[in-house]
Parts: structure tokens; C-alpha cells; sequence
């Protein structure tokens, strides 16, 4: 008698859009990736177990499916513990990768974004001064990888405002120190004092921005508030050419919900008439917005997974969706014809990441900031203070915590944005997200 055989717990089956006779088959810990015959599928889903010689294709197609991971006679327990293991090496492994560092120039800002998750934190007007400017660059070399000094040669500006006209001295010190140590710099801004900075915009300096835009100029200037009132979308989409001209990368991120979803398209149609659109250093991108609020008020109308991703594609929007990077990982799988890619971390806050900001602390995410409990440690003085419970409390692999480790989809979410799970322990929800990056990617690779 044969062994018996089922379909692996970590088995992923997605319908493809414009095909009725295939189905794509992802595993979730080996990586692979497959277009197979849908019968095979409806058989495997059909029979709790089977004989591996009764599925219904060649013999050489039953021996890869086993081989992939697909089907397997180890017991749902027996695969979980070996997922366990190897989000533990992969998780040894992101630990030896480079520190990445972000710098918090100041924690106050020229809008007043009714949305943005810092309005619940304390906002200090602090700004770098050139002597913690120096200590910062000081504690960076204290904190780069192992004794070779492989360090990151980028680091990202944030803020609060980082490119606020009130902090040009100081980012222009922090610029110019940074590159003669060999760094490169980006910055999340709300391009509105952009012009301000346009001596500091080259690829061999401030070489990438984003810039939020949040939908047509009526639209935007009731969102993006500036503190004076005055309207923000024409000054900041004249600073994107500025910016382009300059040799720049600008990526403006639209944060999405029902009230200007229908805007993307239109707000597209303007970038596509100043020219942005033809140049490759143009992207534009829609992600989800989220609720922050802690005042109960229900400003806007917050789209869920599904609806978001149905909404873009009604729109032929596709492009512009935020999908965690899974299209483009399958995408290279398929053309390179290697396993997908995967982690068991959601980002650099669990294992390397440093958010230092210009009153001496550190933290591991940039969406912590200024919030005492998460700070890892201070670097005002000679020697880093650490915080260790803060620190073991971020380090970690969140997914050996909980049922994660179960579920199929583990290795391709990495168990979600820490930051986020902290505030509210919801599940991503990968189905819908899945089914939208692998029909996206194949259809990139055809």
C-alpha cells in the first residue's frame, strides 16, 4: 500500500483572473510557485488523504509536487514545527543584516493632518542642534553592524516635519556631515518647504522624497492642512518638478479611504500632464489609510482590504496599489525561476532599525516615536543607555508568539506591522491581498 499523502497546511491556491482551466499554487515555507491543471487542485482540496499515485496527472508532476511542498505526509504538527525552526533561521539570519538608521529632525510640523497618528503624542519644537548633530553621528558608528562596520549608506529623514523651512540650518549640517561620512539621504516630507532645501536635492545627497498627496486640489487642501490655512497641493506639486529636475526619486503616497479613492485616477491625469508620469523617477503609489483617531470621531470613511482592492482594479488602478512588495516577489520568482522570497520579519523595527530623534532617544519604529514606553534607549551622554525590556519587547520574531506561525500565508505577511499590532492585534488578512499580487505579477511576467 502506498503512503498516505494530503494537501500542506501551507499550501496557497489562487484563481487566476483570465484563466479557467489553471490555478496557481504557492507553498508557504518553500517558497515555490506553480500554474497547475485545476483538477489537480479540486482533487487535492477534495481528499483529506490520498494516494499519491491517484492524483490525476503524470507521474512527473506528482513527484514535483511533492518535491515543492505541495503535498506531504507530515502531520499538521510536524509542518508547523518545522516552520518554527525556520522563522527562527530566518530570523538569525535578518539579525546579521546592516543596521538601518532614521533621523527625526524635529517633532513639530507646518500641517495639521486631522488623520496623522502622531496628533495623540507630545509635539516638542526641538530641532538638531550641530553638537547633536555631531553625537548623532557619533552613536551611528556605536551602532553599526558587528566589528567590519557594515553599515547602511542611506538614512531617512522623518519628522514630524523634517524639511520645514525653520529646520534648514539644521538639516543643512546634518546633510553635509552625513555625506562627508559617505551617506546618502531620504525623506518622508510633505514637500510643501521643499524649495527651501532644493540646494540639498542630488543624488549624491537628499536623493529621494515622498510626499503625500491626497487625492485632486480640492480634495487635498481639506486634508493636507497647513497651519496657516493657505492651500498646499499647487506649491507642493511645482516642488515635485523641482525636485525631478534635480535628479531626484519622488514617490507620492496617496493615503486612501472611500472619499478620494475615485481621485487617483484623476490626480494620475495631472501628472501625466506636467510630464511626471514619463519620468522613471516618478512613481505614485495608494496606500490604505488607517484609523489613528483616539477622539471617536468619524472624520473619514475607512475602506477595508477587499473593498480597497476592488475599487483600484474597477479603476484599472492596479499599479498604484500598496501590496506589501508580494507582487513584485512573486513577479521575480517566476522570471528568475527561484522560490519567492520569504522573512519572518515585517521590518527593520524587530531586528536593526534605530529611530534617534534631537533630544537623545532611541526607538525602533518611526510610528513609536516620542512615546516614552517604546524608547530603547538615550544617547545624550558618553555611552548609550538601553532600555532592555523595551528592546526585548521590539527585537523579536512576533510570529513564534502566537497562532501566526500556523497560519499559511506567515512567511509572506512576516505576521504584519509590529507597530500596528501593538495598537490592535488585527490580523493583515492575506487572502484578498494574495489573490491581487499573484494575478498582478503574472500578468507583469506574460
Amino acid at each position: 500500500m502506498g503512503r498516505d499523502y494530503r494537501l500542506s497546511s501551507y499550501c496557497i491556491l489562487t484563481d487566476l483572473d483570465n484563466e479557467s482551466e489553471n490555478i496557481c499554487m504557492i507553498h508557504g515555507y518553500t517558497g515555490a510557485i506553480d500554474i497547475i491543471d485545476k483538477s489537480i487542485a479540486i482533487f487535492l482540496k477534495a481528499n483529506a488523504t490520498f494516494d499519491k499515485g491517484a492524483i490525476p496527472c503524470s507521474a512527473a508532476t506528482k513527484e514535483a509536487l511533492e518535491r515543492r511542498g505541495y503535498i506531504t505526509v507530515k502531520s499538521r504538527e510536524e509542518e508547523t514545527e518545522y516552520v518554527k525552526r525556520l522563522a527562527n533561521a530566518l530570523f538569525k539570519k535578518s539579525m546579521l543584516l546592516r543596521s538601518g538608521f532614521t533621523v527625526v529632525v524635529s517633532y513639530d510640523c507646518n500641517f495639521r493632518c486631522p488623520y496623522c497618528f502622531e496628533n495623540s503624542i507630545k509635539r516638542e519644537t526641538a530641532t538638531f542642534s550641530h553638537e547633536m548633530v555631531d553625537k548623532l553621528y557619533e552613536t551611528i558608528e556605536k551602532l553599526s553592524s558587528n566589528n567590519q562596520r557594515i553599515r547602511t549608506d542611506n538614512i531617512t529623514l522623518y519628522g514630524g516635519e523634517p524639511l520645514m523651512k525653520q529646520n534648514k540650518d539644521a538639516v543643512t549640517y546634518l546633510v553635509k556631515q552625513g555625506m562627508e561620512r559617505g551617506f546618502t539621504f531620504s525623506a518622508i516630507t510633505n514637500g510643501y518647504d521643499l524649495d527651501c532645501f532644493e540646494a540639498l536635492l542630488s543624488p549624491n545627497a537628499i536623493k529621494f522624497v515622498q510626499i503625500t498627496i491626497d487625492g485632486i486640489p480640492e480634495r487635498h487642501n481639506k486634508r493636507r492642512i497647513h497651519a496657516q490655512g493657505v492651500p498646499t497641493f499647487d506649491k507642493i506639486v511645482n516642488n515635485i518638478g523641482m525636485a525631478l529636475r534635480h535628479g531626484v526619486k519622488v514617490s507620492v503616497r496617496v493615503n486612501t479611504d472611500s472619499d478620494n479613492i475615485e481621485d487617483l485616477k484623476a490626480l494620475n491625469g495631472i501628472f501625466s500632464k506636467l510630464h511626471y508620469t514619463e519620468n522613471d523617477l516618478f512613481s505614485m503609489y495608494s496606500a490604505l489609510l488607517r484609523d489613528y483617531s483616539t477622539n471617536g470621531k468619524e472624520t473619514y470613511r475607512y475602506l477595508n482590504q477587499a473593498e480597497y482592492i476592488k475599487k483600484l482594479q474597477a479603476m484599472k488602478m492596479e499599479s498604484a496599489c500598496k501590496d506589501y512588495g508580494l507582487s513584485r516577489k512573486i513577479q521575480n520568482a517566476v522570471k528568475n525561476n527561484k522560490p519567492i522570497d520569504l522573512t519572518s520579519i515585517y521590518c527593520p523595527a524587530q531586528t536593526k532599525g534605530f529611530v534617534l530623534d534631537p533630544i537623545g532617544k532611541i526607538y525602533p519604529c518611526w510610528e513609536v516615536v516620542n512615546q516614552k514606553q517604546h524608547c530603547l534607549g538615550d544617547y545624550n551622554s558618553d555611552e548609550i543607555r538601553w532600555n532592555q525590556n523595551v528592546i526585548d519587547s521590539w527585537r523579536k520574531c512576533r510570529m513564534l508568539e502566537d497562532d501566526c506561525i500556523k497560519c499559511k500565508y506567515a512567511l509572506l505577511c512576516s505576521g504584519g506591522c509590529p507597530a500596528s499590532r501593538q495598537k490592535s492585534n488585527k490580523c493583515v488578512k492575506m487572502d484578498d491581498i494574495i489573490q491581487f499580487s499573484v494575478n498582478k505579477a503574472i500578468m507583469a511576467c506574460n
